[in-house]
């Protein structure tokens, strides 16, 4: 008797358990379309401002404007954050680390390439051909790079919360935005980081708010 009544006990505690993940689960995904869409606007519009800046003014020193999206997260963390703070769980805990993660990677690759941009150090790779093994040079993409990151976080964010909105257009903006960062080298890169915003972070948060709607 004693033993039906611990294994009920453990498959009502393993039941609270998943309705406690599945709850947090849907309130995150509700609210998120507010960061989402505040992230991708400012990084939509400081792509851009960074590209003309890098196009027709200080070259890639330019690149230092990003620094700007710390007034983002401020407007995030005390604006749109609820007050009262809710309470952390494991679904909430786990999203901040991966893209606190993120941003300690992208912030440190950018902040170290934007030095070496303004002391105009060139960073070049020595690589060799597959077939004959001649030497040659290719350049550092970090923009390929971030929106690389940016694209995994986003698609395992997605796969958290159960959102296939998310998960599918973090991952076409991941591998496609990666790849044309590689093609149009440049101040052209800022238009391709741009779109890439608009399909995993403002997409995304449009469809969100359309389901909540």
């Amino acid at each position: 008797m004693e033993t039906t009544n611990n294994e009920m006990s453990a498959e009502r505690s393993l039941e609270i358990i998943r309705k406690s993940i599945e709850e947090s689960r849907r309130r995150i995904t509700q609210g998120s379309w507010k960061s989402m869409m505040l992230w991708g606007i400012s990084v939509v519009v400081i792509a851009l401002v960074v590209g003309h800046f890098w196009a027709h003014g200080i070259g890639p020193a330019a690149n230092g404007l990003w620094g700007l999206l710390g007034i983002t997260y401020l407007i995030d963390y005390k604006v749109l954050t609820p007050r009262p703070k809710l309470p952390e769980t494991f679904v909430s805990k786990t999203l901040s680390q991966i893209w606190s993660s993120f941003g300690i990677m992208a912030g440190t690759i950018g902040f170290g390439m934007g030095m070496l941009a303004m002391l105009n150090v060139k960073v070049a790779l020595p690589t060799f051909m597959s077939d004959d093994y001649l030497r040659g040079l290719t350049h550092v993409s970090i923009t390929s790079l971030i929106i690389l990151l940016m694209g995994i976080a986003g698609m395992i964010t997605g796969r958290i919360l159960k959102s296939r909105v998310i998960t599918v257009s973090c991952f076409v903006s991941g591998l496609l935005g990666s790849f044309l960062a590689l093609v149009y080298a440049g101040p052209l890169e800022m238009l391709v980081m741009a779109g890439a915003a608009v399909i995993g972070l403002i997409v995304p948060a449009v469809v969100i708010k359309m389901k909540e709607d």
